[in-house]
């Protein structure tokens, strides 16, 4: 329990204190950051508010109607490491999930792009608006109907621009936004009725997507160039990875896995890049990962053993970090022009994508590549879908101006 209560200060960000904690009681531990603890108090609750809980509303079109009663059981999380494609144990595929929305908000644009913080307490929202959205889970997925009971907690308005991406600092109390504005502001969330960003920094060029580093101390940013910038929170000072092995176009997304060991980076030039967290240098480099076409986006598994990647050339791809090979593809959906932003559900499960070809969200077992189901819902295309890191509940933002929640039933 201490090494665990270790590692979670780390994640949220209080990195001395964690060593204080370590120092005092003499534990053994490797001070690797890990949400592991958070998890497992998340879930105990949600099961204890689940046991006495009243019955829950959604917010659909313009009304509030009455939902039946929310029968999810969140899986256990004893297998939330151990993502594993091998090719001499094919496992069987899982049922097709079914998932309703609980709640909905609209921007006065497209929504382009969503998060939940570490915790999976809060989750925010970016529009083509150039606004953002907070908002409070519980309320999303546990609504009353009070007239006191709205789950957007806060509005910022800060950019000038359509908002490119969005990170939580791991205490989450800090958002970090970036946008096409050529900046990254830092909006923080402890101090009430603030609509503006306490922090900002200026870039030469748009903005394309940022990453904190699990311990809060530095944040990743991507831009139209080719060049991985990697800024101190404290000081702001900006380092670039002095290497010749870069991209040679734009970077579309850049993303720290769960220990801050390795990040990884997707580009227009059609490549994914790995890199090694403490040096910044590149420790894979997978060309043409899309036959050459535009990738999206990359995010790494939980257990830093694979990367998914999203490109314009309508699949999707799991790599395997070690060997750069492709051991998994999913296949179902369109993407042609479209920046689509895939996700995971928090344990590894299941894949899912937009469609540039529909409204729908389209879900793969991601063991078997088997496309179970396409989850309806939408009004216009949708751009990103992001799962919770903590329950099988995920966003989604769209083209029709409307971020959605749903849960697993």
């Amino acid at each position: 329990m201490v090494k665990s209560t270790i590692n979670q200060l780390i994640a949220y960000g209080y990195s001395a204190v964690a060593k204080q904690v370590a120092d005092a009681t003499g534990a053994e531990t490797d001070m690797i950051p890990s949400t592991k603890l958070a998890e497992y108090l998340y879930y105990g609750k949600e099961q204890a508010d689940h046991e006495g809980s009243d019955s829950d509303f959604s917010d659909k079109d313009s009304d509030d109607e009455p939902m039946k009663e929310d029968k999810q059981e969140t899986e256990d999380f004893s297998d939330v490491d151990g993502l594993v494609f091998d090719p001499d144990n094919f496992p069987a595929s899982k049922p097709a999930p079914e998932y309703t929305q609980m709640y909905y908000t609209q921007h006065k644009g497209p929504c382009l792009t969503a998060v939940f913080s570490p915790d999976g307490k809060l989750a925010a929202t970016g529009s083509h608006d150039a606004s953002l959205k907070v908002l409070d889970v519980h309320k999303m997925k546990h609504r009353t109907g009070d007239v006191g009971d709205k789950p957007v907690i806060r509005t910022l308005y800060d950019h000038v621009a359509p908002v490119s991406d969005i990170s939580f600092h791991p205490n989450g109390s800090v958002l970090a936004s970036c946008s096409e504005d050529q900046s990254i502001k830092l909006f923080d969330l402890s101090r009430h009725g603030v609509k503006r960003a306490f922090r900002y920094l200026k870039d030469a060029q748009a903005v394309n997507s940022i990453s904190f580093h699990p311990s809060g101390d530095f944040i990743l940013s991507g831009t139209t160039d080719a060049n991985v910038r990697i800024y101190d929170v404290k000081t702001f000072q900006c380092y670039t990875n002095n290497t010749t092995n870069t991209h040679r176009g734009g970077i579309t997304q850049i993303r720290y896995s769960a220990t801050g060991r390795l990040f990884a980076s997707s580009s227009m030039d059609g490549s994914l890049r790995i890199w090694d967290g403490v040096n910044s240098q590149c420790v894979r480099a997978i060309e043409r990962a899309h036959g050459g076409a535009l990738v999206s986006s990359v995010r790494i598994t939980k257990n830093e053993k694979y990367i998914l990647s999203a490109g314009a050339d309508s699949t999707l791809k799991m790599w395997e970090i070690a060997s750069g090979k492709m051991v998994m593809e999913y296949k179902g959906h369109q993407q042609r022009t479209l920046l689509l932003q895939p996700t995971m559900t928090f344990n590894e499960e299941y894949v899912m994508v937009g469609d540039e070809g529909s409204t729908d969200v389209v879900c793969w077992d991601t063991r078997t590549g088997v496309l179970p189901k396409r989850l309806p819902g939408q009004n216009n295309n949708v751009r990103c879908v992001v799962a919770s890191p903590v329950d099988d509940a995920y966003l989604t933002c769209s083209d029709d101006y409307r971020a959605r929640y749903y849960v697993r039933v």
